[in-house]
């Protein structure tokens, strides 16, 4: 016990440290962002591999519905669309499902103006049964979307999410589904989308600083690459994309983030990764 729990203090002081030295490092270069310790820094390495849960796939570019850009153009300043609240994936690789739900979730307040609450339970066991992997064991992009249009997804009082994998009764009922979905890598497209459709479900690779992200425009930095995480574009303004994260509110600004557009085009691939953007279109 004593052995646990001074390695749990060492590697405290460990992420305490590179957080400082991060902190230093983007006021050194006149960054655009700030960092600081937060409640996933502070996870072990293992619970912080289970924040990301986004899978490159097997995804076949031929198969997805033709692109049609929208090219209204985009007034300046800002916009953010209807969505739901900020939400905790839990050290659970379901951050596809998370993304996925939340780009319903406030599709359906655009559209209409329905409040619904789904189930990311339901839809992380649903993609388990599907394959290859889902579950906690990360999942895609695109069939993300197929699993909305053609399984459907139940409510989060039908099956409360767990953070590990557990199945929902076989007495559910899935009516919430969607009829139609595309995808693009163009930021005029995406931010039309938001406007027009609501969320937008997008993919990105996740360095070592992001972990420590605290405020401002995120544009990578410095460290190794961690892995894939999914998540949904809300809003977006001169600068770049205002976005919702699954990390809880404890993270970032209140679980938000907000990321350069220039991130599109690097090792970072927001947005353009995996297929790109996805977004409801019906």
């Amino acid at each position: 016990m004593k052995k646990l729990v001074v390695c749990l203090c060492v590697f405290a002081l460990m992420a305490m440290s590179n957080a400082q030295d991060l902190q230093q490092l983007l006021r050194d270069t006149n960054a655009s962002w700030t960092a600081a310790e937060n409640e996933v820094t502070r996870m072990s390495p293992a619970e912080q591999q289970g924040l990301f849960g986004l899978l490159p796939g097997v995804y076949n570019l031929a198969e997805f519905p033709a692109e049609a850009l929208i090219s209204t153009p985009v007034e300046r300043g800002s916009y953010e669309c209807p969505h739901t609240a900020v939400r905790n994936q839990g050290s659970c690789g379901s951050c596809y499902s998370f993304g996925a739900c939340g780009t319903y979730e406030g599709w359906a307040l655009v559209k209409n103006g329905q409040t619904t609450d789904l189930s990311e339970q339901d839809f992380m066991m649903t993609a388990k049964s599907i394959g290859p992997y889902g579950g906690c064991s990360g999942w895609y992009l695109d069939t993300s979307m197929n699993l909305l249009k053609n399984n459907g997804v139940t409510s989060e009082t039908a099956c409360p999410y767990r953070a590990a994998e557990a199945a929902c009764s076989s007495s559910v009922t899935r009516p919430y589904r969607i009829s139609a979905w595309a995808s693009t890598t163009d930021k005029a497209t995406i931010q039309n989308a938001v406007r027009t459709y609501g969320p937008v479900y997008v993919g990105f690779a996740v360095y070592n600083d992001f972990m420590s992200y605290s405020s401002g425009y995120y544009a990578y930095t410095t460290g190794s690459l961690r892995g894939y995480h999914a998540v949904c574009i809300v809003g977006f303004d001169d600068t770049g994309f205002k976005v919702k994260n699954s990390w809880g509110t404890g993270w970032g600004e209140a679980g938000y983030f907000r990321i350069r557009y220039d991130q599109m085009t690097n090792s970072v691939q927001f947005g353009t990764c995996f297929g790109g953007s996805f977004y409801i279109t019906n």
